[in-house]
């Protein structure tokens, strides 16, 4: 038997090479991952840019009610605006008077210090007509605005911590 002087001479080269589409399962399955990551990043970003306008929205009325001496009713319904976005209008819309100071208070970020002084002065400020507001009026209005966003979300946390879950029977 006569041997090939080439060895590669008996490797057979396949006519058609294999097609690289579509492409195996797993390529779609990362694909897939990829865009709905970038779906959900894009989402999160946009919703972040959104509640931060809210917040300089805020500050720059604050800063405009500032400039015009505002009355402490002025204050307050900048105050309830800056709920508005972030509850539903049934839930802050109607809450007045001691519950609206208590409302404020539970979304204070230290708790420990009232925002306005005490809750029968904040009464009787907000429904005084020619109440003006102080500079340590607008300094809490503005610490508040500022960690508003953020102590929605802690008492969402807390609410739905506090809430049985569906289907458990309590004792």
């Amino acid at each position: 038997m006569p041997t090939p002087s080439n060895p590669f001479e008996q490797i057979i080269i396949p006519a058609d090479v294999p097609s690289a589409w579509p492409p195996a399962p797993i390529y779609w399955l990362i694909l897939a991952t990829i865009i709905a990551v970038i779906v959900f990043a894009v989402i999160f970003i946009k919703h972040n840019i959104n509640k931060q306008k809210i917040v300089k929205q805020a500050l720059t009325s604050l800063n405009q009610l500032q400039e015009s001496n505002a009355s402490f009713a002025q204050l307050n319904q900048l105050l309830k605006g800056v709920c508005l976005h972030y509850y539903p209008r049934e839930h802050v819309a109607s809450i007045t008077g001691q519950a609206w100071f208590i409302f404020l208070q539970e979304h204070n970020a230290q708790q420990n210090t009232p925002l306005f002084n005490d809750q029968k002065e904040f009464c009787r400020r907000l429904y005084k007509d020619n109440s003006a507001c102080t500079d340590n009026d607008f300094a809490s209005a503005k610490k508040w605005i500022k960690s508003f966003p953020s102590q929605v979300k802690a008492h969402q946390k807390l609410t739905l911590g506090n809430q049985p879950s569906a289907g458990k029977a309590h004792v």
